[in-house]
């Protein structure tokens, strides 16, 4: 097998689109290219633009815009002050300069935009009574929400989060609302809750753990239904379909369909006979989607000689966290599993409960870190000066998951004698193509907020320990391609 060789992100990403585009047009041919990313709202949206044309309103929407400029508005200056309400939402933005100007607006929406931060001058909008920033990049702090100046708009009602993915928790919410809300005004804060979305019909199994990876349902259902409905549309060709009318599973049981009449699902014959309903059988179909083989880079023979004897002293070490009642990521299926966290240079927080626990399990295994943060560095050093934990595990299993915490992609070392070809990451890099990207012995990159999981190997006879190297604290990296090298083999399994 030749070496895999890191290429710039532009090639790979072509690499990625090129093979998407021909599973494509095998079948939608009037598809040369993605469709556009059309959602329902955007078709309701067209029945109401005649808002747009009056004095109140500016819009940009929809106008692939990645810088703002008031010109853009073709309004003259003394006119601005009768705006009352500004969309900019469906773009590339991540500021807007001059928004201060606009000092009657009371409607802002800046959903599906690359805003990291709310702008900086939004608490000068005393009139604002709602702001839109749903599927954005923010994160539930005040640097980045702005919380004391949206705390001074004494008329701000509604603040929308939605699909921001750091804001993602039942304690954000409640640390939000009670931040920017005051004696003058409770302000109501929408966010997308990840342990209420997880619990809502249409979901098949709890947690990744329960998930059988070799399914394509499985392999599907870390997706948010936002997701699933855009991939309907931009990448089979269908209409957008109505939230109100057809729910998660409807949608499902749509793209299901689509991927089996195109040979990407196969019927699972245990699951399978006459009398079985159709939505049982797609639900439990085998995934048959291509599959590209990647190589992670190599490490020092040397290296992963120390690190194989640590891990194996780890394992069956209750002190050191490997045993098997020692699980500290139960939504994944590991026999083990630990989480040793960067030590704390701030010493913030160092007499906490939790600052003790994690500097006596770091205590426990400081040579195994070292060990494991001289593999990344040898590789990656810019990313090890940025790792903030390292997942240590054994016995890894499926678990088809996004990682949702991440500030950027992660690294993943595996180490046993599991199979060569064997127990590899597997990642969706488009809609129709998946990538193994083989981890033993080697440092493989993957960005873990695509869908990914583990491949299938010998759980019973082999044994496979695994590193994975994550960053949760840096600054927000947009995803770009969900691997970061080009392939060594592409066959359909």
């Amino acid at each position: 097998m030749t070496e895999s060789v890191p290429h710039n992100i532009t090639a790979i990403q072509q690499y990625i689109d090129s093979l998407e585009s021909a599973e494509r047009i095998k079948h939608h041919p009037h598809l040369p290219e993605r469709a556009p990313n059309v959602e329902f709202d955007d078709i309701v949206h067209v029945d109401s633009t005649n808002d747009e044309g009056s004095n109140h309103t500016a819009s940009l929407r929809n106008k692939s815009l990645k810088l703002f400029s008031l010109s853009m508005l073709n309004i003259d200056q003394i006119d601005l002050s009768v705006i009352t309400k500004l969309d900019v939402s469906n773009n590339e933005l991540s500021s807007i300069p001059g928004l201060s100007t606009l000092y009657n607006l009371q409607l802002l929406n800046l959903r599906r935009n690359w805003f990291d931060q709310l702008p900086p001058d939004i608490g000068s909008l005393s009139n604002l009574t709602e702001i839109n920033a749903s599927r954005n990049f923010l994160k539930p702090t005040s640097d980045s929400l702005r919380l004391d100046s949206l705390r001074s708009l004494d008329k701000l009602q509604l603040l929308d989060l939605r699909m921001n993915q750091k804001c993602r928790t039942v304690e954000h919410r409640a640390y939000i609302q009670k931040s920017i809300s005051s004696d003058r005004k409770v302000v109501f804060v929408l966010l997308s809750i990840w342990q209420e979305m997880s619990a809502t019909p249409g979901c098949i199994g709890s947690s990744a753990a329960v998930r059988d990876a070799t399914l394509l349902r499985s392999q599907l259902e870390p997706w948010g239904t936002v997701q699933l409905r855009r991939r309907l549309v931009r990448d089979f060709g269908l209409k957008p379909t109505d939230p109100e009318e057809i729910g998660r599973a409807e949608v499902m049981d749509m793209l299901l369909s689509c991927y089996h009449k195109e040979g990407l699902l196969k019927w699972n014959t245990n699951h399978h006979n006459e009398d079985d309903d159709n939505t049982l059988v797609l639900n439990h179909g085998i995934a048959n989607r291509p599959t590209i083989r990647i190589d992670g880079s190599p490490v020092r023979q040397e290296l992963l000689d120390s690190l194989l004897k640590e891990l194996q002293d780890w394992r069956y070490n209750n002190k050191r966290g490997g045993s098997t009642s020692n699980r500290e990521r139960p939504s994944i299926n590991a026999e083990c599993y630990l989480i040793l966290r960067a030590p704390n240079d701030n010493n913030e927080g160092s007499n906490s409960r939790q600052e003790k626990r994690r500097q006596k399990k770091m205590e426990h295994n400081q040579h195994l870190w070292n060990l494991a943060m001289q593999a990344l560095s040898e590789t990656d050093p810019e990313f090890s000066s940025r790792c903030s934990e390292i997942a240590v595990t054994y016995g890894f299993i499926g678990s088809p998951h996004i990682d949702r915490q991440n500030s950027s992609p992660f690294y993943g070392l595996s180490l046993g004698n599991f199979t060569e070809g064997t127990g590899c990451v597997a990642v969706e890099i488009s809609a129709r193509v998946v990538a193994m990207v083989n981890t033993k012995h080697r440092l493989g990159k993957v960005d873990g907020r695509y869908p990914h999981w583990v491949s299938q190997y010998d759980i019973e006879k082999e044994e496979r320990y695994s590193l994975i190297y994550y960053d949760t604290l840096s600054k927000y990296q947009v995803p770009g391609p969900a691997i970061f090298y080009l392939p060594t083999m592409h066959d359909h399994d």
